[in-house]
């Protein structure tokens, strides 16, 4: 110990001397470690802390077709009789209720969930309980879970508040319990939960179902074993109910863990960002190696003196060691300052659905991350330094001048292999930062398919108790329609249940007259002024018209990609449909063609869509679209006073410019084109610091040899151009490494790219031009002054 700490005070003494040096690795490892750190800090909270369930490592999700496919209560009962993989198998569905009766309405995202859901979480209440099974029967008054925040909001902490009825929907409820904190599903925005009841004689079909499943594994059960149960009960269901099963209904069944449904495509998007991190860091650990260099170098005389004094190898070793772990840690801790702004940052970034983004912050697990990586940098940036700095000739050394620095010849391979090393990893990381820049740009030229400049957005949930009849609802809706319309500056007013691009949707399979197939569907309900207000044209037949309502004939309307895919060289109109929203054997006219429109994500392809009319097929939450001449933010006050108007107990959420809906739709995109080219802009920092560091010093190592060619009549360019060959030289090996490594680490982007290829030849030459472009500006610098030296001066100084 007395050792360990002899060697810090002379460490930081021997930093003390050089202020300039300890300054500028302080810098860079703090850049570097302060991205780690704020990278890390997410991922910890996102992918490695354990959910906020009992033993969370059990929990799994069931899809029985693609992630997102809903099942029926049916399938959930079949699936938990013969599924002895599971300990447990419960269904939920995210849900939108209105509150009222409690101050201001108020619209609330929460859940319906079976009554063995929060067993099969493992998750107890804070106050009260959690569902039984009677609390689904019908007849009763429903229960209610509360949520702590919505707990602590509306209804001030009270812990009374366990037995108390409310008013959601309309409609009494029950509090029964109110959750912990912690506790959030199936995502954060939830704040309450109803019980969804299971009766098996409500079969329906089977995508009409709105259940998702998750389950809890029996110890020693696996993940693979349950999916094959889930596929053996999909086969019998098959053959049992062949009308009402497709056939491709649970071939693909599969069984995740839950962590992998919550977090989605974020959590490979985070891993990403990760590595490229991780490229930040070498760069910067190559940078302190390069000072690290320089500065052993500079101490010949000093490594000497203490050989000669009796100080071994290892002692050596181990002081030079010190004294880089030194300059890491300070530059670990300015990086902790770095990182509580970028965690502030970054929080405010992530999705709000995310589980954990809001437990990202500096604690004691990123505390000790942090320490770890500062020693770990700390003697991989000072380890090759400290060996080289040791193998010391005593003779030569002792009869240097202080700080001459003979002997730097010896290490000048190694300076040279920092800058290819250096500009190999820039490019990588600068190339991933350009593929997602043209992928993002490809992403934001396509067309929705329909015009959001100009459009105002709000979600309206009238009460399901207060709006039980069609009658009622498709009076309501006219009236809130008209009451917009009258509004200044308005054009045009429609609505639509769910939004494009708002991430909800309803996927039933079509049944077309006359054929067995039964493809899947987007379904939407729309009224007569949605098409003209959000700009989606009539492509053939007719819209909608306010003759279409209840007592008419039932019409639809399809896309034009449902018409091509399904009806290939025939015309639809006049074809007879319908799904299970409309029922079996309710055959419904398609009367018209209208354009495709982007349900889900800008990056695929538009889904077949099929559109009924709202006054035939009467819904409750719908989202209202205003066109107006006016700004859409300045229009939204008397918009929600217009809806109030009608109905002063009705919920208005959500109210925002369409244009920033699209915009939200990518947001996910957006954020990595942010942090990579962050990142990508710092690697060409550090880098060419590297690279100018190196090449500066070579310069200055070779003054005599400059001054020798000038005085033998050498031009300014001449020398010029000797610089700058050698470092292009280095500059090319690194190039074309940088190439190769990101032919193959590219290739993991590409589930994050959409419209350019891994391997797009534009972006490389770009970046590689633009790091080339670095590299000579970064080398032009040092080599300008090595033409300026006087050469009488660098042949005394010999």
């Amino acid at each position: 110990m007395d050792a360990l700490l002899q060697d810090l005070r002379y460490a930081a003494r021997a930093l003390l001397r050089s202020p300039g040096f300890a300054a500028m690795a302080i810098l860079t490892l703090a850049l570097g470690i302060g991205v780690n750190t704020t990278l890390f800090s997410t991922v910890d909270a996102v992918l490695l802390r354990p959910l906020p369930y009992a033993d969370a490592g059990r929990l799994v999700s069931l899809w029985m077709n693609e992630p997102g496919a809903s099942v029926n209560k049916e399938t959930l009962e079949a699936l938990r009789a013969r599924t002895p993989s599971l300990q447990g198998l419960a269904g939920y569905s995210g849900w939108g209720f209105t509150l009222t009766g409690q101050g201001e309405p108020e619209a609330l995202a929460g859940a319906k969930g079976t009554a063995d859901l929060f067993r099969v979480l493992g998750a107890r209440p804070l106050l009260g309980r959690t569902f039984l099974p009677e609390d689904g029967e019908p007849g009763r008054t429903p229960a209610v879970v509360l949520g702590h925040g919505l707990w602590r909001r509306r209804f001030g902490g009270d812990r009374g508040v366990v037995g108390r009825a409310i008013t959601l929907d309309g409609n009494p409820a029950v509090v029964v319990g109110v959750m912990p904190a912690e506790f959030s599903f199936p995502t954060r925005e939830a704040e309450l939960w109803l019980p969804a009841p299971v009766d098996p004689a409500n079969r329906g079909d089977y995508t009409t179902g709105y259940l998702t499943l998750v389950g809890r594994l029996r110890p020693g059960g696996s993940a693979e074993g349950a999916a094959a149960e889930a596929r053996a009960v999909a086969r019998g269901l098959r053959e049992l109910h062949p009308d009402r099963y497709t056939d491709a209904f649970g071939r693909e069944a599969a069984v995740v863990p839950l962590r992998d449904t919550l977090v989605g495509d974020t959590g490979a998007a985070l891993l990403l960002l990760l590595g490229a991190v991780g490229f930040v860091l070498l760069i910067a650990c190559l940078n302190v190696a390069n000072l690290l260099l320089v500065r052993a170098a500079a101490r010949g005389r000093e490594m000497a003196v203490r050989a000669a004094l009796g100080a071994g190898r290892g002692r050596v070793v181990r002081q030079l060691l010190t004294e880089s772990s030194l300059l890491a840690l300070l530059g670990g801790a300015a990086g902790l300052l770095l990182a509580y702004w970028g965690v502030q940052l970054l929080g405010g970034l992530l999705p709000a659905e995310l589980p954990g983004a809001d437990e990202v912050r500096i604690d004691a697990r990123v505390l000790a991350f942090t320490a770890a990586l500062s020693l770990g940098v700390g003697l991989l940036a000072g380890l090759a330094p400290a060996l080289l700095a040791s193998r010391t000739e005593l003779g030569g050394a002792l009869r240097e001048r202080s700080g001459s620095g003979a002997g730097r010849g010896r290490w000048s391979w190694l300076r040279s292999a920092l800058v290819p090393s250096q500009v190999a990893l820039a490019l990588v990381l600068t190339l991933g930062a350009g593929l997602m820049l043209r992928s993002f740009r490809e992403l934001r030229a396509v067309d929705p398919g329909f015009r959001a400049g100009g459009v105002l957005t709000l979600r309206v949930l009238p009460p399901s108790a207060g709006y039980a009849e069609a009658e009622r609802r498709v009076a309501y809706w006219d009236a809130v329609l008209s009451r917009l319309a009258a509004l200044p500056g308005v054009e045009s007013v429609g609505a639509i249940h769910l939004l494009p691009l708002g991430g909800s949707n309803w996927n039933p399979p079509l049944t077309i007259e006359g054929r067995e197939d039964r493809p899947v569907v987007d379904w939407r309900v729309a009224t007569p002024g949605y098409f003209a207000t959000a700009g989606v044209p009539v492509l053939r037949g007719r819209g909608f018209t306010a003759a279409d309502r209840e007592g008419a004939p039932p019409v639809a309307l399809v896309s034009a990609t449902l018409a091509r895919t399904l009806f290939p060289g025939e015309d639809p109109i006049g074809r007879r449909v319908h799904t299970g929203f409309e029922g079996k054997g309710n055959w419904v006219e398609i009367v018209g063609v209208v354009g495709d429109t982007r349900d889900q994500t800008l990056a695929g392809a538009p889904n077949p869509q099929m559109y009924r009319p709202q006054a035939q097929a009467a819904m409750n939450a719908m989202t209202v679209m205003v066109r107006s001449r006016l700004d859409p933010a300045l229009l939204a006050p008397s918009a929600r006073e217009a809806v109030w108007s009608v109905d002063r107990d009705v919920p208005v959420s959500d109210v925002q410019p369409l244009e920033r809906v699209v915009a939200e739709s990518i947001a996910r995109p957006r954020l990595l084109v942010l942090l990579l080219g962050g990142f990508g802009a710092l690697a060409l920092l550090l880098g060419g610091i590297g690279i100018y560091g190196v090449v500066s010093y070579g310069a200055d190592r070779r003054s005599r040899e400059f001054g020798v060619r000038m005085a033998l009549g050498a031009r300014p360019g001449e020398v010029l151009r000797l610089v700058l060959a050698g470092a292009g030289r280095l500059a090319a090996v690194g190039l074309a490494a940088g190439v190769a490594a990101s032919l193959a680490l590219t290739r993991l982007l590409a589930g994050q790219l959409y419209g350019v290829r891994p391997t797009d030849p534009a972006t490389y030459l770009a970046v590689a031009a633009l790091l080339a472009a670095v590299v000579l500006l970064a080398a032009y610098l040092p080599a300008r002054r090595a033409t300026r030296v006087d050469p009488v001066v660098a042949l005394r100084a010999d």
